[in-house]
Order: structure tokens, then sequence, then C-alpha cells
């Protein structure tokens, strides 16, 4: 709940916003201007500096579903989380070195991150033996230099130094090594370094990046016998995130479901801004801020005057940003019995709407053979409808369509701003917001004869990387699964990998030559294979390898 104080901001800020559009608030109907000042009121309070940036797992998520969860309670709504409004769930960020690993050489204690590493893919362990660079013994550590192998690869583009580092860690451990111990004394550079993110499987022995202090005592003295004591001690780093869900019953069959995301970017710690600057707030006020906007309202507007056909579900997802995991959470745990959802509506990115274009997309059209009739019964829409028929995209929509869930996802379109620290609420086109929240009523409203809507299945979109490919497998990786490969949250009809036999659930650990550890991984691996190329891809099933033949 709010303070004073804060409250008082709020009315401040109310009124600096209603003042600045007074002229064009005034010529709405009088139920509009309500709905016009609530989306401004809601946008600017979640896209105020004060929330730096609504990042998942910090105090500025936590001030955004404290305000979700009390403008919920004020419309009279039923907390439907698993702990009251709030639905929590992990997120998995990869791995992170505990407080016991430790490396000490002699008796000189090393620091890890500044000194030395253990490979995110290192498995835990202890070692104490005494051991030279210059052999390599059973029983005890060896050390390996890269020098010789980055020379004589220097001008092979094919190389993989990480592939090179795991193939000798598995002859050092199959020749009684306790320990890999890895370091360069050349001069040719190496971009190695602690990936937390790289899932690939554990190595059996323990594996150390040495780094410029610790190269120099070695190059003192190559067959000098070094007394080592050493631990890698490595964790899951996790963070919490928050759903945020309220409740309409009006004892009906079927229910619909609302959604928007309220995480953004925080300072963009993730790496997933698209600012060069350094450092800065992204307050997301277009993402999403807008879309959470019109939500609320939308929960204001269907508990007074929504069809009592429908039990209505509003979920304000968070983690969105980082691979739609509110949402997939909430699907494999529901709070509601899933059967009962008629259809989904989601919305991400409605505060842009251009007054030139007055353009917006809707997707998800396919997934449902109502949606055509329903989306264009006006004979004069509030803007033109440009149709995306696909089910599938990077928002919430996605998680709710894997369940065969018909799906709406409406969007105003990309900017300049997208994923930068201007993407402020002053730029926001409430009146366009209000045109979203409007016609999602009316929508609502058509659909009642309909009753529970019929699903059908559409094309996928393709998944963005920085890699550059032309081939597809025709699956959906999941981007929530933390183990090593690209799990599979979906497979395509009639693509390469539903005529090769993969299943929804396989893990993909290798395509061909390459070995896939993350989805970024198996996008470079795509990249490297045309269309018409035959080869076989890996997947664990149920605790079993398996090899298939895929040709693209």
């Amino acid at each position: 709940m709010f303070s004073p104080a804060t409250r008082s901001r709020f009315f401040l800020l109310l009124a600096a916003l209603l003042l600045g559009s007074g002229i064009t608030a005034q010529k709405l109907r009088k139920p509009d201007r309500l709905t016009f000042s609530q989306l401004q009121l809601h946008t600017g309070y979640l896209a105020d500096d004060r929330l730096e940036g609504r990042r998942t797992g910090t105090p500025g998520e936590a001030l955004a579903y404290n305000y979700i969860r009390e403008q919920f309670t004020r419309y009279g709504l039923e907390p439907k989380g698993s702990d009251g409004w709030l639905q929590p769930f992990d997120i998995n960020e990869g791995r992170e070195p505990g407080a016991g690993t430790f490396l000490v050489l002699d008796g000189t204690h090393f620091k890890p991150g500044t000194d030395f590493f253990p490979f995110a893919w290192s498995v835990n362990g202890s070692v104490e033996a005494l051991a030279s660079p210059s052999l390599a013994e059973n029983g005890g550590p060896w050390f390996w230099d890269l020098n010789d192998l980055l020379e004589e690869n220097k001008t092979n583009p094919h190389f993989d130094l990480l592939l090179a580092i795991r193939t000798r860690e598995k002859l050092a451990a199959s020749k009684g090594a306790s320990a890999l111990l890895v370091y360069n004394s050349g001069k040719a550079a190496t971009t190695l370094a602690y990936d937390g993110k790289d899932r690939a499987n554990p190595s059996t022995i323990p594996v150390l990046y040495l780094q410029a202090p610790i190269v120099r005592r070695l190059l003192e003295d190559r067959a000098h016998t070094w007394d080592i004591h050493l631990r890698v001690e490595q964790q899951d780093r996790l963070r919490k995130g928050h759903n945020v869900i309220g409740y309409i019953s009006n004892n009906a069959p079927h229910t619909i479901v609302l959604g928007a995301h309220y995480d953004h970017l925080g300072y963009g710690e993730d790496n997933n801004s698209r600012h060069t600057g350094g450092p800065a707030i992204h307050n997301g006020a277009d993402d999403n801020a807008s879309g959470t906007a019109a939500l609320l309202e939308l929960a204001r507007l269907l508990k007074q005057n929504g069809p009592r056909n429908f039990n209505y579900l509003f979920i304000a997802f968070s983690g969105e940003e980082l691979g739609l995991y509110g949402s997939k959470y909430f699907t494999e745990h529901p709070t509601i019995r899933l059967e009962e959802v008629s259809y989904m509506i989601n919305m991400d990115m409605v505060g842009r709407l251009n007054d030139s274009s007055q353009t917006i997309t809707i997707g998800g059209v396919g997934t449902s053979p109502a949606w055509g009739s329903l989306l264009f019964a006006e004979k004069k829409p509030p803007f033109r409808i440009k149709v995306d028929s696909s089910g599938t995209g990077p928002s919430d929509h996605t998680s709710f369509y894997r369940k065969d869930i018909p799906v709406l996802f409406f969007f105003t379109g990309l900017h300049s701003d997208y994923h930068k620290p201007g993407d402020d609420a002053d730029k926001i086109n409430h009146h366009g917001q209000l045109q979203v929240v409007n016609f999602i009523t009316r929508l609502i409203q058509r659909s009642v004869p309909e009753g529970k809507l019929a699903f059908q299945k559409t094309r996928e979109q393709a998944t963005t990387t920085s890699a550059r490919f032309t081939v597809s497998m025709g699956i959906m990786p999941d981007y929530t699964f933390s183990g090593g490969g690209v799990k599979v949250d979906g497979v395509t009809e009639g693509r390469p990998a539903q005529k090769a036999g993969l299943k929804t659930g396989d893990v993909v650990v290798q395509l061909g030559p390459h070995p896939i550890a993350s989805v970024e991984n198996y996008m470079q691996a795509l990249s490297k294979f045309k269309k018409g190329d035959a080869t076989k891809v890996k997947v664990q099933r149920e605790g079993k390898e398996l090899e298939f033949d895929i040709e693209f």
C-alpha cells in the first residue's frame, strides 16, 4: 500500500498530466475521460524513474507489483495467485562461483574472477596435490598452455576454442588427471571469460582458466613443482519474479484471460538493451507500462459493465523480457483450469499508435476461426487493423497458444526508442491506448454468443538471434530451460524436426558436429547449414540419448 507522501505525488502527477492534456480530454465522452486520465496515471507511475526500469526480481519490480495489486483491490477483483495476488517463480540465470571457490599455489591465495575462474560447466570438487606445468601425471592436476594451439589456428575460421578445451578436458580425465588448469602464455588474444549462461554438460574434473597474474608466476620456471590446493564450488544463480493475478468470477462456464507484462530492462543489466552509452534507467513506458495500464483499465471496466457470460482473469506478467518466464510459469502452474479458458488477449506495446497511419497489428488471428468475423465486425473501426495469423511471437500470448488456447496480440508497432532509455511516458499516445481499450471491450461483448472459441494451429514465427541462418528445424525453444542443450517447447508440423521424429520435451544436445549448450549456441549451429543439407541431430528424451537424421 502507499504512504500519504506517495499518494500526494500520485495526485500531483495526475494533475499535471490532466492539465497538459485537458483541452483534448474535454472532447471525450465522460466515461472515456476517466479511462483516459487513468491510463495516463497508470502509465506515468509505472514508467517513473523511481521504479528503476522494473527489472524482474528488483525493488523496482516490487513497487510495480504492489501498485498493480492495489489497483486490482480497488476495483473489487479477487486475488488468484498462488500467494494472494502474487505468483512467485524462479529465474535461473545460470551458474556463479560460490564463496568456497579458491586456488592456492605454494601458499599464495589467488582471487577468483581476477586471477582465475572456473568454467561454468566445471564440476564442483577439491584437489590437493603437487604438480608441474612440464609434467602430466596420473592422479594430479594437468596444466595446459593454449599458445601453440592458438598459433596453429590463428587463420582457421572454423576453430572452436571452447570445443578444443572440452576435448582436452575429456582426454585429461581419461588419463587420470584430477583437474585441468588452462592458461595462455602467448600474445594471441582469447575471448575466454566466465560465462554463467553456458549450460554445457558438466565436466568430470574441475577445469580452471588461469589469468595473467598466475601465468607470470608459471613462466618464471616451467619445471617448478607447485603445491596446489583448489576448490570449485559453483551454484545456480536465481532471482525471483512475480506475476500479479486478479479474478472476476461471474460463475460462468468459461473464462477470458487478459494479460500484459509489466517488467522491463532495469538499467540494461541483462544485455537486452539497444542502448550503447552505459547503464541508464530504461523506463519502458510503451514496453510495457502502456499494456499494463490498459490491463488495469480493462479490469475496472469489465468489473463494472463486462458481460456476465464470462469470468475474467487478469495477469500482469513478469520475466517477459528474459524469455516469457512469467507466462510460461503460469501456464505450467495455472491457478484456474485452463480447460475453462475461452481465449487469451495479450497487450504488449500499445502506447505508440501513429496518428498518421492509425494502424495497429493484431496477432494470433489464425488461432481461431472466429477471430476474423469478431475483429472486422465494426463498420468504422477506430484504427486500421493489420493482421498476423501466427499464435507465436516474442510475447506472452505464445505460452497460451502452446496450451491450445486461442490468442490475440495487440501491438502498435516498433519505434526508435524500443529497448532504449528514451521510452518515456511523455511519448505515449493515450488516445491510442484508449482506442485499444475500448476496442477490446467491444470485442469481448461481441464474443459472447461464441462461448468457448475453437482453437486451430498456425504457422510459427522465427526466433530472433545474432546468428544469420537460412534454414530452420521448425522447433520452438523453451527459453526458461536451465539445463544444457535446447529444450523443445513445440514442433511445427511438416518441418524438418517433425519429419525427423523430434517431439515436444526433447532436449537437443548436438546438431551435426556442433555440440548444443544454449539457444544462441543452437542458432549459431544452424547458420552452418543451407537448404538441402542433411545431418544428424542428437536429443535427450526421458533419460535416453537418441539420434535422428534430419534434412533441411
